[in-house]
């Protein structure tokens, strides 16, 4: 077996209730609950994090990317940039 020690600590009381409920449902003791969760935690900080573009946002969507114009269509854009506005004035 091993070896354990005792820590007390001081929790909201909504947290400790939640504690409670998932040590519940997982059988097992709120002690053994905790436990669990901080190894889980600590081990996922100790973790090398790796940085993907889905992740960028933390809500697993992906950037869509655009493809570069091409040269008919800068074209086309310089042609339309550079005509020449046509307003029409009222008359009265």
């Amino acid at each position: 077996m091993s070896e354990t020690a005792n820590l007390t600590i001081k929790l909201p009381l909504e947290l400790k209730e939640r504690i409670k409920a998932l040590a519940e449902s997982n059988s097992v003791s709120m002690s053994a609950e905790i436990g669990a969760r901080l190894e889980r935690s600590l081990n996922e900080d100790s973790a090398p994090k790796e940085h993907v573009a889905a992740d960028v946002d933390n809500q697993h969507t992906q950037e869509i990317t655009e493809q570069p114009f091409t040269s008919s269509e800068v074209k086309k854009l310089r042609a339309l940039l550079n005509t020449p506005s046509r307003k029409k004035s009222k008359k009265k």
